[in-house]
């Protein structure tokens, strides 16, 4: 799925400040015209909209940034004219990462190479392939945004900084990078910019302010409204600042005290919490003086008190309530630092990158997740699952961990983060997907859970437990015959007896225990046999199979099995095994005295041929020739194992000892050979 991008709707042209168009020839004789920019955000009213909220948007939902209106298109900016054929050596360096888009070294080659080349057209396509794959590599889209910049391309390389943004909200030096960009391109004359500035500060702060290293964004806000000389919107942001548990947060403190001191408090804070404070510090004043009223003193609205000790009284009053009152809010912000701080300086690596992590950076970020979903809010657990996934977005257990925790607070939340993690950065692991797919089929989306299997299956073949997934989503729908069909088609692509042997294994039960179809089941097994027949579990299934139904009736089809097992190829273990728990068969249930006589003779031969082969090597001979090796599921069975599953089907049967007899072989090898003197 291609990579989600933010879109705004174009205001009319009018209502937006020009933007300098900076063009490519650099110097004196640089031509410098408006154009019109599309507006980065809606108004500040909506900021709020966007922070947690935004991250938990589903990318379905987010409209093309390529879609441009017949009346954009006249307002755009028109590229400089390029060569549309690309530079000799691209297709070179392209290959190489169509053929393993997982190869992040050749991605930097073919990105420094379209660069050096100074093609647009080129440095579009590799950077926004890039990003289908890398969306969190902040830096690259800084140099995709400076480029378009470079070739005097203002307004897309806006909207390279919104689809930047979109794709990771939470990158500080991205939101400043983009603030930049717009002091340096808005037209400063134009009535509408300060607006616009304030507004995607007011977006950065939302949706990155909560990280615990934002203070540089924090910062650069509260510089630029004090250059704006709105005091009182400075006030606000270290308001809300010294809630929040960040790095610099004594810092922070510090810096607002000098401003609450050089500044008076009627231009620092609102005129509601101006006259709020008059109120509170005179009757403060009343009770000292012991009921000396001195309200007829205070002016009714915010003038002066006329009186200039009392009016210098005030305004210190006032100064020192301010910060009494924000010294509450630092004292608590203070201990919620102090409890994240080992967390924080556990995290040495903030950033993306492919490289592993050490196993303790990912024991610190699951220790700090666990410890935030225990104490701390939802917003703050959101942020920082989103800034875990940044550094660990190559770990499937932490997309998982996500998931399962919106599972309780956002349906569209959990959605969002499968799709992100299934679509951009795990779309080789499998467990992931399967867990989608579970939680769309909880949903009721059928049609969904069946797509995200088979384009998984699709895209990495060859996976038992994805074939297992897609059976059994079927089989709970009640599409019995879909279900078949999928074991068939596996069984028929099989690259290998022993997968083949799986799948028949499990269509046998299927058609079996859940179709009831006894013939349709022992038809699978025995043409499987016919394929395999040196797969010990092929026969174990068959015999399972035939016992379970009424032995008496069955007796003929249990024997053909035993025999089938007896007279293959298998080790010579294996069908002395096979014959031994025939022989107790008809021992226990059979209905021939003949066929039991018939079958301990062959179980004695079978005991011979073994004994003959144990006692050549003692001979100095080597051993037999036609031994043959175990397939890759038999290898895990010896004869001991091979036994307990038969036990386990069968009622403990005792191989080993056979009622009262004790059959031995009448020679003693061991009076013949005397060990030898050394």
């Amino acid at each position: 799925m291609a990579e989600s991008q933010v879109v705004t709707e174009e205001p009319a042209a009018s209502q937006l400040p020009p933007l300098v168009e900076i063009s490519s020839t650099s110097g004196p004789d640089a031509v410098v015209s408006s154009t019109d920019v599309k507006d980065v955000q809606s108004n500040t009213a909506d900021a709020s909209s966007m922070g947690v909220v935004e991250m938990e948007q589903s990318p379905e939902g987010s409209p093309n940034v390529n879609t441009v209106s017949s009346q954009d298109q006249d307002q755009c900016v028109q590229p400089p004219q390029v060569d549309t054929s690309f530079p000799e050596e691209f297709a070179k360096f392209w290959q190489v990462v169509m053929d393993n888009t997982q190869d992040f070294t050749g991605w930097t080659y073919l990105l420094q190479y379209v660069e050096q080349e100074n093609h647009i057209l080129a440095a579009r396509k590799a950077f926004d392939e890039f990003f289908r794959h890398y969306p969190y590599c902040y830096g690259y889209w800084k140099k995709y945004a400076d480029f378009e910049k470079r070739h005097g391309n203002i307004k897309e390389a806006e909207e390279v900084y919104q689809r930047g943004l979109q794709s990771i909200p939470l990158s500080v030096d991205l939101w400043i990078h983009y603030i930049n960009f717009m002091k340096d391109s808005y037209d400063n004359s134009h009535p509408e910019t300060v607006s616009r500035i304030r507004c995607a500060f007011e977006h950065g702060v939302l949706a990155a302010g909560t990280d615990f290293r934002s203070d540089r964004l924090w910062e650069m806000y509260i510089n630029w409204e004090t250059e704006q000389l709105n005091l009182k919107a400075v006030t606000g942001i270290y308001t809300r600042l010294l809630g929040i548990p960040t790095q610099q947060y004594s810092h922070h403190f510090q810096r607002f005290k000098e401003h609450i001191q050089n500044n008076l408090p009627k231009a620092c804070v609102t005129v509601e919490e101006f006259l709020r404070l008059r109120r509170e510090l005179a009757a403060a004043n009343d009770h000292m003086n012991s009921g000396d009223s001195s309200a007829d003193d205070i002016p009714p609205g915010t003038e002066d008190i006329k009186d200039p000790a009392k009016l210098v009284t005030e305004i210190e009053n006032m100064r020192h309530r301010i910060i009494e009152i924000h010294q509450e809010i630092f004292n608590h912000n203070e201990h919620e630092v102090s409890k994240r701080w080992r967390f924080e300086e556990g995290i040495k690596r903030p950033y993306f990158h492919v490289k592993p992590l050490e196993k303790a950076q990912l024991k610190n970020w699951n220790e700090y997740l666990d410890f935030e979903i225990e104490n701390g809010t939802n917003e703050r657990v959101v942020v920082l699952f989103e800034r875990c996934l940044i550094a660990c977005a190559l770990y499937e257990e932490f997309w998982i961990k996500y998931a399962k925790y919106l599972e309780s607070h956002s349906i569209e939340g959990v959605r969002h983060v499968y799709s992100r993690a299934c679509v951009i950065h795990l779309q080789k692991k499998p467990l992931v997907h399967l867990l989608w797919s579970a939680f769309e089929e909880q949903q009721g989306n059928i049609n969904e859970a069946r797509r995200i299997l088979k384009s998984f299956e699709e895209s990495v073949p060859g996976l038992p437990m994805v074939r297992l997934r897609r059976v059994s989503l079927e089989r709970r729908l009640g599409n019995l015959e879909d279900a078949v069909l999928l074991l068939q088609d596996a069984i028929k692509i099989s690259k290998s007896p022993s997968e083949s042997t799986f799948y028949a294994v499990k269509l046998a039960r299927l058609l079996f225990k859940v179709q009831k179809n006894l013939l349709d089941a022992r038809k699978v097994l025995l043409e499987a046999i016919e394929k395999n027949p040196e797969s010990t579990k092929l026969y174990l299934n068959l015999l399972e199979l035939e016992y379970s139904g009424d032995l008496r009736q069955n007796e003929e089809n249990i024997l053909i099995c035993f025999d089938k097992a007896v007279r293959s190829t298998l080790s010579i273990e294996k069908r002395l095994i096979f014959c031994q728990r025939k022989v107790e068969f008809l021992e226990d249930f059979g209905s021939d005295v003949h066929k039991l006589t018939n079958a301990y003779d062959e179980h004695q031969r079978l005991l011979k041929e073994l004994d003959s082969l144990k006692r050549k090597p003692e001979n100095g001979l080597e051993e037999h020739c036609d031994k043959k090796a175990c397939t890759d599921d038999e290898a895990a069975l010896s004869s001991g194992q091979m036994s307990a599953d038969m036990q386990a089907s069968q009622a403990a049967y005792n191989y080993n000892s056979w009622y009262q007899y004790n059959y031995q072989t009448p020679w003693n090898y061991g009076q013949y050979y005397q060990p030898t003197s050394t």
